[in-house]
């Protein structure tokens, strides 16, 4: 019996050498990553994250607002601001080879009103290019210098923004500032511009460059800046009446679109002997490719009379057309004539354009854009 208590105590004891002994045992392996090396692993996590979360709230937006600026034909910073919806209804002014233009998508179609200058750029001639600049200009998709339904809306943007941030080094160290107003930001530096976003919850996009997102390089400048959150509440109620504003203007829009020619078939002058000569102008329009969206044709009429011992007159006069249709424009010039007896030869030389008035249902228009914005908030 005591053998076997003294063989028993010395089990024991060789069990706890055993158990101390493995408390004191280390492996051998590769060492864990140094504190820096870690702490540069996790704040490119850190970038990634807040970029992802930060293009991702943008693509859930129910509408942006976009400022940015270009340098106009003198040399001068001007101000840029569209808004887009979720939808594509858009409103704001674009950058165009130094011009400023106005556009708008409502409903689906596209409109654009711009100055003179920039008409001229489309090779119309100056007469029409002043009245292009007084009004609004129905146009094709394939017109606009920049489509805003197909490449600002949240969903688009996200998707641009986020595919450029896939392009970042992913071996450089995060750039991180601060903005005027305290707010820390990542400047991420991409192959074809800087995207900006808040480095603190929520994350958010603050501005990009224009190469980021294809089209837009030359509409708007560097630096685009993006509403934080979208626009929201009274903002939002802004640019519903501001869209609303412009709507109202398309009653007097023409279709630049449109395929119109003007011809003078006729032209009846009569004289009477106080010196009024008037020229009975027959103008007629034919329209291709209108597909319903032109409501008239604005005709107008220019006649240069002229008469041997008179001098020349020039008279200009207009008048609506139907489409496709012939009008009777006239135009009244008048002459000094001398206190005798005499006769003149008079001759009237006239010439015709016109112009396509689109066809633009405004209330329809505006109950449409009142029943989008109720459904985004507005």
């Amino acid at each position: 019996m005591g053998w076997s208590r003294v063989r028993g105590c010395a089990v024991l004891a060789v069990g706890a050498a055993l158990a101390l002994s493995g408390c004191e045992v280390s492996t051998i392996g590769a060492a864990g990553p140094a504190a820096a090396d870690q702490a540069k692993a996790d704040a490119r996590t850190a970038q990634r994250d807040a970029v992802k979360a930060a293009v991702d709230d943008l693509g859930e937006q129910q509408a942006i607002a976009y400022r940015s600026q270009v340098r106009n034909d003198a040399g001068e910073l001007v101000d840029l601001a569209l808004s887009v919806t979720k939808n594509g209804t858009s409103y704001g002014a674009l950058g165009v080879g130094g011009q400023v233009v106005n556009l708008v998508e409502a409903d689906g179609k596209p409109y654009l009103s711009a100055p003179a200058a920039y008409w001229k750029t489309k090779g119309v001639d100056d007469a029409q290019a002043e009245e292009y600049g007084k009004r609004w200009m129905f146009v094709e998709e394939t017109d606009l210098p920049l489509n805003p339904s197909k490449v600002l809306t949240p969903r688009e943007i996200r998707t641009a923004l986020h595919d450029a941030s896939l392009e970042l080094d992913q071996l450089a160290d995060p750039a991180r500032t601060r903005l005027a107003d305290g707010t820390e930001v990542y400047e991420l530096a991409l192959p074809s511009g800087e995207l900006q976003v808040t480095a603190v919850r929520p994350h958010r996009v603050v501005s990009f460059d224009a190469g980021l997102v294809a089209n837009v390089g030359k509409a708007f400048g560097s630096g685009t800046v993006v509403t934080p959150g979208g626009l929201t509440g009274d903002a939002l109620v802004q640019f519903k009446n501001g869209l609303g504003g412009a709507v109202d203007a398309f009653a007097q829009a023409f279709d630049y679109a449109a395929e119109l020619v003007v011809l003078v078939d006729g032209n009846d002058l009569q004289c009477a002997t106080s010196g009024s000569c008037t020229s009975n102008v027959k103008v007629s329009n034919s329209i291709v490719g209108a597909d319903g969206r032109v409501s008239g044709v604005r005709v107008l009429v220019k006649a240069d009379v002229s008469a041997p011992g008179l001098g020349s007159q020039t008279c200009t006069a207009e008048a609506t057309a139907a489409p496709n249709a012939t009008v009777d424009v006239p135009c009244t010039v008048k002459f000094s004539v001398p206190n005798r007896t005499a006769s003149y030869q008079v001759t009237s030389m006239p010439t015709a354009t016109g112009e396509a008035i689109a066809a633009v249902d405004v209330g329809g228009v505006k109950q449409k854009i009142e029943a989008e914005f109720a459904t985004l908030g507005g």
